[in-house]
């Protein structure tokens, strides 16, 4: 009897390693997969130059200003716009933030803020921003 045994106690244990293998697996897939696929920038940090003079701050400047118009936007439409583009929102402050590490596809480490303020109504009275864009030298 004992020799029946002992062939099934190694059948389960292989069973229970072969399944721990295929979650590690899985679990590794998963992340590799996730960190691949990270998300596109959001369209106010494309195509700007690295972050190390004042004159590309006002580059980003310029494109909130031009995108976002005090006292004829909405606070409420420029959060939902800021969310949908990939911002962290924190409405309760009037400021957005976005974060982002180099990637497998995109080496650069990026990261933005913007703070704004409420009108008389609920209009945009003012908006301005700064952003951090780091690419490795070649």
């Amino acid at each position: 009897m004992s020799s029946d045994a002992s062939p099934s106690l190694f059948r389960g244990r292989n069973l229970i390693i072969a399944a721990a293998l295929i979650a590690l697996f899985a679990a590794f897939g998963a992340r590799m997969w996730r960190f691949a696929a990270s998300g596109g920038v959001p369209s106010l940090l494309e195509g700007l130059p690295l972050s190390k003079t004042d004159a590309d701050q006002q580059v980003f400047q310029s494109r909130l200003a031009k995108r976002f118009h005090p006292g004829s936007t909405e606070v409420d439409d420029l959060i939902d716009e800021l969310r949908d583009d990939g911002f962290t929102v924190d409405a309760d402050n009037d400021i957005a933030t976005y974060e982002r590490g180099a990637g497998i596809s995109d080496k650069c480490r990026r990261s933005a803020n913007i703070r704004w303020s409420r009108g008389e109504g609920d209009e945009l009275a003012t908006i301005t921003g700064g952003y951090s864009l780091h690419c490795p030298e070649r």
